[in-house]
């Protein structure tokens, strides 16, 4: 489909989902409240998608040639769909038509920092944030530069700024923060700041299996041990938090301890229905059980027996 035709030859020829996110889309443009926060995660939209609305947004832009918030917009879309130069010649406009929407300034730091454009990233996000430092995106933006940059101190302080800022932050905030942290020696300061996400946003898998990396990371079996205990007690499907607890046991030098738990692992795996026991996932999970046993057996150091 030509990129006129979407527009000209009328929506119906479009696929369902097409039709429909355009039509919405055009709603949104019309009524001058497509947000820049739809545009924050590249492929959010389909590429067809993508080109029909940069078309919307052109023919709006040949009746209002001055509207610096249409060429902001269509800039953004260049930006999702990965055209830089294009986004960054309407970006230019924007500053022509109204040098005081410094919201431009935020979508070029984006631009930028997806483009590998660390050193122009960072000058437009320091600036951004200078006048707006508790907008939560442009954190996390930084954030991540930061990261790339292996300025991992300044990077978690802006994740922590963000997490404060963020009226619901999401699991990967604190996640990356950790991660940061950690990468930079900050190991208790990780583990806390994974605590907090926890209590903040409830049990997540994801979070705690970080936290329990960490502890094995220092040795601390004890206390990675209780965080998988508390993943387990709440799982209906035990057998993979079994096989998991068995190889904790076994670097804790606890090999008897270890061999029941991966005699539980195999226990609960024999206990599935066969639809899920005979699962690839199942079947590789007791393969890598049974390794263990067979070595622990075969073992002239006195392993698992």
């Amino acid at each position: 489909m030509e990129r006129n035709g979407i527009i000209k030859n009328s929506l119906i020829a479009m696929p369902a989902n097409v039709l429909w996110a355009t039509q919405l889309t055009t709603l949104w443009i019309t009524m001058g409240v497509l947000s820049i926060s739809l545009l924050k995660t590249p492929g959010a939209f389909a590429h067809a998608d993508l080109l029909a609305f940069i078309d919307i947004v052109s023919k709006q832009i040949e009746g209002d040639p001055k509207n610096a918030s249409l060429y902001l917009r269509r800039g953004e879309l260049y930006r999702v769909h990965t055209d830089w130069k294009l986004a960054e010649s309407d970006y230019d406009r924007v500053a022509e038509l109204d040098p005081k929407l410094d919201t431009v300034g935020f979508c070029r730091g984006k631009l930028c920092f997806e483009s590998g454009q660390n050193d122009r990233a960072r000058t437009f996000l320091d600036k951004y944030l200078a006048g707006r430092p508790d907008h939560v995106e442009s954190l996390l933006i930084r954030a991540r530069l930061l990261v790339k940059l292996g300025e991992r101190k300044a990077a978690a302080d802006d994740f922590t700024r963000a997490i404060a800022k963020a009226p619901d932050p999401m699991p990967e905030y604190f996640l990356e923060r950790a991660q940061a942290q950690a990468d930079d020696d900050e190991v208790e300061a990780a583990l806390r700041g994974l605590d907090n996400g926890l209590k903040r946003l409830g049990p997540l898998v994801g979070l705690e299996l970080y936290a329990i990396e960490l502890e094995l990371a220092r040795r601390d079996f004890d206390h990675a041990l209780s965080r998988l205990d508390a993943i387990s007690a709440r799982s209906v499907r035990k057998e993979k938090w079994l096989t998991r607890r068995g190889e904790i046991l076994v670097l804790a030098g606890q090999l008897d301890e270890a061999k029941k738990s991966f005699t539980a692992a195999l226990s609960a795996i024999d206990a599935l229905p066969p639809r899920l026991r005979q699962t690839p996932a199942m079947h590789e999970l007791k393969k890598r059980v049974n390794a263990v046993l067979a070595a622990g057996s075969n073992s002239k150091a006195g392993g698992i027996k």
